[in-house]
């Protein structure tokens, strides 16, 4: 469409997964003050956005600090459903704004499943995800979080279209 029409992204090499684990560990309480969202300032806390980094602050900080730079907890509102159903990679569609793939978010209710994160979302995950994993053996789910965590961590060198 266009002829010589080049761009760059920083991140394009990074995945969100690496990001939140480069940043969290800097300061942990000035990471709650930015936001994201694209919709309403600070955080709208029904797109895809919002929700997608509300399960990264979740992971890599404390929930409770999470809800409250949120203004809700975005696990349990009723119209974020399908959001999370999206984000989970359950209904087929990949979520397009701003957002990781299904992987990174089913990692991130995978290691809050384990913390012991209590919701409906987490629910979902745990019904819809984490069983249908189980049911494919004993040592699988380990290795699909595992591999997923990998590939996810992992900044490519090659991947980006940075000019040297």
């Amino acid at each position: 469409m266009f002829e010589e029409v080049n761009f760059v992204s920083l991140t394009k090499p990074i995945y969100d997964i690496k990001i939140f684990d480069l940043l969290f560990p800097l300061d942990n309480q000035i990471i709650y003050a930015p936001n994201s969202c694209n919709v309403q300032k600070p955080w709208v806390g029904r797109c895809e956005q919002c929700c997608y980094i509300f399960a990264d602050f979740c992971v890599y900080g404390e929930v409770s600090k999470t809800i409250q730079a949120f203004g809700k907890n975005l696990l349990e509102m009723e119209e974020s459903l399908t959001i999370w159903e999206d984000l989970l990679g359950l209904n087929g569609y990949i979520a397009w704004k701003c957002v990781g793939l299904p992987e990174e978010t089913q990692w991130y209710f995978y290691k809050l499943y384990f913390r012991g994160v209590k919701g409906q979302r987490i629910n979902l995950f745990e019904q819809e995800v984490l069983n249908y994993l189980k049911s494919k053996g004993k040592n699988y789910v380990e290795q699909y979080f595992s591999e997923i965590e990998q590939r996810f961590s992992e900044v490519y060198k090659n991947y980006n279209t940075i000019p040297e």
